[in-house]
């Protein structure tokens, strides 16, 4: 006994106590970390509710956060241990101080990861691209004109990523990036060579597609033609430095489902339901 309070009393206890001080405020500010997580994670939430992301990015955002949650839970139960814990030798100091070390980078680390989501949640991901002005009537084929034109029309989309990037040039990023396709209620006539069309893309043998199914699908044929544009876009525009590394190009066709639901007046043929939505989102690899 008198050995060990001998050794204990060799220990410069203020420099232990000043650690264990510091500790408990890192602590304290990872606690604050998964408070503000918890609020982005409702506005991402929100934003899915509002159609103002799409599945794919919603998911790995989600996925992102309940990482860095898990990860702040683990960091504040070692902690707590190591806080309460009573410095009876060197060795004791010494995991003391690197139980510091550690939190304070993973500290640092956290902080950057939540300023990243706070600014991409923050920000406007989807881009509306009108169906009337990239398509003439009856097609899903993107007119002569647009495709001359497409720097004009992805050039907001492409300047927002381009702007976020530069933000982070010292995070290794992956965009995904994706296009749903609506449509208006309107009845395709049987026998068109817009409804043959589509049926043949239906592939469906031996039973006659509903307005609905060929909305749809139109929807889809629409998304997958401003896909297509984009890629070929995004090649032209790759030697800018604009394009992150990995890049997940998705489409989907959403039918007659109403593209925003703060819209409470929509209407059967209604031109605000023949959009294109193009959605990007960034994360770190």
């Amino acid at each position: 006994t008198i050995f060990v309070t001998s050794l204990y009393s060799c220990l410069p206890q203020k420099k232990v106590s000043a650690d264990k001080k510091e500790l408990g405020k890192i602590d304290s500010q990872l606690v604050q970390h998964s408070t503000d997580l918890k609020k982005l994670d409702e506005k991402r939430e929100y934003k899915e509710t509002q159609n103002e992301i799409d599945s794919a990015a919603n998911s790995r955002l989600k996925k992102f956060i309940d990482n860095t949650n898990r990860e702040i839970d683990t960091l504040h139960g070692q902690n707590a241990i190591h806080i309460g814990e009573k410095v009876v030798n060197k060795e004791d100091w010494d995991r003391l101080r690197a139980v510091l070390a550690r939190t304070r980078s993973a500290q640092q680390r956290i902080n950057q990861k939540i300023s990243f989501l706070e600014d991409l949640i923050n920000r406007n991901m989807v881009v509306k691209l009108e169906q009337d002005v990239l398509f003439e009537p009856g097609s899903y084929s993107v007119s002569p004109a647009v495709v001359k034109n497409m720097t004009k029309i992805f050039d907001p989309a492409v300047l927002e990523i381009d702007r976020f990037t530069k933000k982070y040039p010292d995070f290794p990023l992956s965009l995904v990036i994706t296009f749903k396709g609506y449509a208006d209620g309107t009845i395709i006539g049987e026998g068109s060579s817009l409804y043959n069309n589509l049926r043949s893309r239906l592939a469906l043998s031996g039973k006659e597609p509903d307005n609905k199914e060929l909305n749809k699908e139109l929807s889809r044929a629409r998304a997958e033609s401003v896909w297509n544009l984009f890629k070929d876009f995004a090649k032209s525009r790759a030697d800018n430095g604009i394009y992150v590394r990995n890049v997940l190009y998705l489409y989907e066709g959403k039918g007659e489902n109403l593209p925003d639901p703060k819209q409470t007046d929509y209407r059967v043929d209604d031109p605000r339901r023949r959009v294109v939505l193009l959605f990007w989102s960034i994360f770190p690899d």
